[in-house]
Order: structure tokens, then sequence, then C-alpha cells
């Protein structure tokens, strides 16, 4: 068969399934709109529908969830056949080509003909709607109803749905709300007086400004009929009670063991934690928390050994930061979720992508859910890479030669939006997990090779090791070659042997040489944040 050219290639039509929608609407191909499958970006309708489901289509391409909108043919059966529209009265062409406007007054929209041969062969005509999304409301009909395209379907929303949507395309903001505390008594007064002393330094001003003011100047509290009234990013900042606003505003830690979350008898979780309070002390201790709980491996580089974290702090510091920041606080019961694995670090956060925000478009891209709490954020030292963003991790992560960060939302009743890190733990053949160089020293270290480096790091990870471990790590499919590296770490004093003795004893298992590491022990116990990584995969913390 002939190879295609580039310039073959090139020629060709794009694949209708990745028409956008304004190339869909501006072909002139009738039997395009009887191909096409119905889905986010298309729909089809007889000409003789009712114009009250054409007001729905206005409603639910008009706040997305795609910011593209979508195309709605009229005069085109559901399965595919050219019906026409020349049969219509002119009230029902009327009606179809005003896409029921008067029933949905803030859609927005254009319709033009397109000239085809009906089902009977004879000269007709379909009308092609081109619905815009509105990027600055929700898109309600005059009945109060409010739709959202979601595959095929039209979607009726929520109340709590709209309430959401309006947040996130700016009509309502949500953080500006009264939250409903009484100041000062529910709040934090002292991290109140450490923002205002931050923010009177930050901006240097020469006048003397009240706290009250400092709070009004930064859109935290109003005054009304002489009363300060503090609102949702007020409460997320300084409340004594964080959770009796919002009852989700805390972050559940996850550490599995492996790589997969299981359940049942094979429950792997082994640190389960909640982080409440503030968002600076969320941010903070959640922060403290991931950085105690990752590993850190020493490299073998030049000579010498070099230590590396598992993941450069940055970045899952930034991804942290994102998630706290612009997560969606309406939705009130939800918390955020840090999971790690083996091979990743994932944080879940309530909310899906801000209009305009898609996957593919984040990094780089800056449009904040909660633009005043971002702000208030700015002034303190803590949240050191919030103006940096997503740019600052996929560079952190390239320079730790890590696959950059990876973004997607996900629908699991409410939308959130996920955020991956992936280390390379299985391709480091050229170092050690810490703990593993600390409790066996350079000298037994600087003389491992590649391949026992992975030895040594997976009977860190796991415990015991045996035989069948090794071969599934190892590039050998010789069973005794790798029983024979194993027994060479045992005679070296890396490993200690568990068994009867015989050559295929199958219960037989190797560990870290228990002669190894009592000075480590002791260095655990007493070590800084920077060794508690280490000092939880071997029990001690």
């Amino acid at each position: 068969m002939n190879q295609l050219s580039l310039l073959d290639l090139l020629d060709r039509p794009p694949i209708e399934a990745l028409y956008k929608p304004d190339q869909i609407y501006e072909s002139d191909d009738p039997s395009l709109f009887a191909r096409l499958t119905e889905d986010a970006r298309f729909d089809r309708k007889a000409g003789n529908t009712d114009a009250r489901v054409f007001a729905k289509y206005l409603s639910a391409f008009g706040n997305g969830p795609s910011v593209d909108g979508g195309v709605l043919a009229i005069g085109v059966e559901n399965d595919g056949t050219l019906s026409g529209c020349k049969h219509l009265s002119q009230d029902q062409l009327s009606g179809a080509e005003s896409m029921g406007h008067t029933f949905c007054p803030d859609g927005r929209f254009v319709t033009r003909r397109l000239h085809i041969k009906n089902k009977k062969g004879e000269d007709d005509f379909i009308v092609l709607a081109r619905i815009n999304y509105v990027d600055d409301k929700v898109v309600q009909l005059t009945d109060g109803t409010a739709y959202e395209r979601l595959g095929q379907d039209c979607r009726k929303l929520t109340e709590e749905k709209k309430q959401e949507k309006r947040i996130d395309k700016g009509e309502r903001s949500f953080e500006q709300e009264p939250c409903g505390l009484i100041y000062p008594d529910d709040f934090d007064m002292s991290k109140i007086s450490r923002f205002s002393t931050l923010l009177r330094k930050n901006v240097d001003s020469t006048q003397d400004h009240t706290t009250e003011q400092i709070l009004q100047s930064a859109h935290l509290a109003r005054t009304k009929g002489g009363v300060l009234v503090c609102n949702n990013a007020c409460a997320l900042l300084f409340a004594r009670d964080v959770q009796t606003v919002f009852p989700g505003a805390y972050v559940h830690f996850l550490r599995y063991d492996g790589n997969e979350a299981k359940s049942g008898k094979e429950y792997n979780v082994i640190k389960d934690r909640l982080i409440s309070g503030t968002v600076i002390d969320v941010i903070k201790d959640t922060a403290s928390l991931i950085d105690n709980n990752l590993r850190e491996f020493t490299e073998f580089r030049e000579g010498k050994f070099l230590t590396v974290p598992e993941y450069p702090r940055d970045a899952w510091y930034e991804m942290l930061v994102n998630a706290v920041v612009h997560r969606s606080y309406h939705i009130k019961s939800a918390p955020i979720f840090v999971r790690m694995f083996d091979n990743r670090l994932e944080i879940e956060s309530p909310g899906g992508f801000m209009p305009q925000i898609t996957a593919e478009n984040i990094v780089g891209t800056h449009r904040p859910r909660n633009l005043f709490l971002m702000l208030a954020l700015r002034e303190y030292g803590e949240v050191r890479c919030i103006s940096e963003g997503t740019r600052r991790m996929v560079a952190e992560m390239e320079n730790a030669s890590l696959p950059p960060p990876e973004f997607k939302q996900e629908r699991m009743g409410s939308l959130s939006v996920l955020c991956t890190l992936r280390n390379n733990v299985a391709d480091r053949s050229n170092s050690l997990d810490s703990e593993a160089y600390m409790r066996l020293g350079q000298a037994i270290a600087f003389g491992l090779t590649p391949e026992e480096r992975k030895i040594v790091n997976f009977v860190m990870q796991h415990g015991r090791m045996n035989v069948s471990d090794a071969l599934r790590i190892m590039k050998t499919t010789r069973w005794h070659t790798a029983k024979r590296t194993m027994d060479g770490l045992v005679d070296r004093g890396a490993l200690d042997r568990h068994g009867t003795g015989k050559a295929r004893d199958p219960h037989s298992y190797y560990s870290l040489h228990q002669g190894v590491g009592r000075e480590s022990e002791w260095l655990c116990a007493s070590s800084s944040a920077n060794w508690r990584s280490w000092c939880w995969s071997c029990g001690f913390a």
C-alpha cells in the first residue's frame, strides 16, 4: 500500500467528530447534518417542534459546560432524515428561526437557511441555529428553569447548580456575600491583626488605617448600619471555626500502600488525616503533612551520592495552593482530597474548571474563582507560588526530569478538578531511597549496582522481597541469576535471608539486614522534618 504524503494528509478535511460548532454551522453540505452524532456541540430537531423546546437549547448550549456553544439543525429528524422546513406554517417557521427567544430572552444565537433536497427529493431548506455560550450570566427560560448540555442531553439545573454557575460566570460573587458570623466575637483577632500588619507593611502607606478599614479595603467586609459585616472570604481567612460556615473546608489526606486505592479486605490506606481550620492553617498543615510523607532518593552521580526529592516542592505546593484557593466553596460540604500513592500524588478539589478554562489551556491561563481570597493570601509569605501558577509547576517537573502535571475535570455527582503529579520511582535504577542510604551506610551503598539499588528500594518500600519479585524488576529472566544477585547482597551485609535454606523454598524471602541501621533508628527518632519521610516508611513515625 502506498504511503500517504504530508501534502495528502494536509489536503484531507478534518474528521467530522472533531468539527467545532462554527465549522458545523458554516458547512453547506446537507448530508453532514444527517451524519453527525448528537453530542455536546450538535443536535437536530424536526421543524414542527414546539418553540419552547428550541428555547431549552438556548439555555443548555448557553450554559455549557463547553464554552464553544453548539449548533441545532431544525428540519432534520432524529434518525437523520432531511424532512425540511418548507411545509411549516409561517408561525411555526417564525418560532424556529427565533429559537423560541421569547421563552429564553437571555439566549444568544444566529440562524441561517440551508438549501437541501428533502426525503421526497423536493427542493427544501433546513434552519441552522448557532447558539453561543453566555459567559456573564446563567441563561434561564422565562419560567425560571435552566439547562446545561451534557453529551447529547439537555439536563435541567437544580437551584444549587444554578447558583454555582452564577458564581463561576461572575454573575454572583459568593465570596462577597455575608458569612453570618458576628464581628469581632466569631473571629480570631490575632490573625486579623497579623493580616493588617502585613498589609500596612506591603502597601507602605503613611496613613494610619484602622483594622476595620483595612478589612473593607481588602473587600473582606463592609459597614451596614454602623456594623461591620464580614463576608465569606473573611470567614475562610479568619473565622475561629470555619466549619460552622463551610463544613467541607478541610483537606482529607490519604496515603495508600501501592498504586491503586483498594477496599474491603484489600483496604490499603495506611495514613488517614483530616486537616481543618482557616485557609492559611489548611495550606500550612497540609504542606507539612505532604512534606513528611514524601520520599527522598539518593542518586549516584559522578562518583558521589546526591539526595533528590520524590517531587519538587514548588510543584506540589503550588498544586495544593491552587486547590485551596480556587476550589468552589459554594459546595459547602465537599472537602479537598489529597491522595498519595507510590507512583503519584493527586489533589482533587470541588468545582469544575472555570468558564473558558480547559485541561488543554489551563497552563498559563489565569481566571480565579475566589479573587479577593486570592488577593488576601498574597500578603502572606507562606503562599509563595500563588502568582506563578501552573507554568511554574510545569517548569519544576521538567527540571526534575518528571512528567508534566496532569489536569482533568471529573463528574462524580458534582464537578471536581483532579491534578496529578507522577514520579519516576520505577525508573530510578541509579537511586536509593534515602532511608536505605542512611541505614546501609555509604560503604555498602557506594558499591551497589543499579539493579541492586532497585532491589534495595523494593525491600525498603515493601519490607520484604522474594526471588520472583526480583525477576519482575530486573532485566534478567533467569531465576538463578536473580537469586544469585540477592544472595550476593546477603553476603555483603545489605540483606537478610529468611527460610529453610532449600534452593526452591516457596516461603523464603529477603529483608534489609538487621545488623545495619541501629544508629539510624536513633536518627529516625530524633531527626528533623526533612527525614520524617523515611521515618514513616520504617514505622517509627
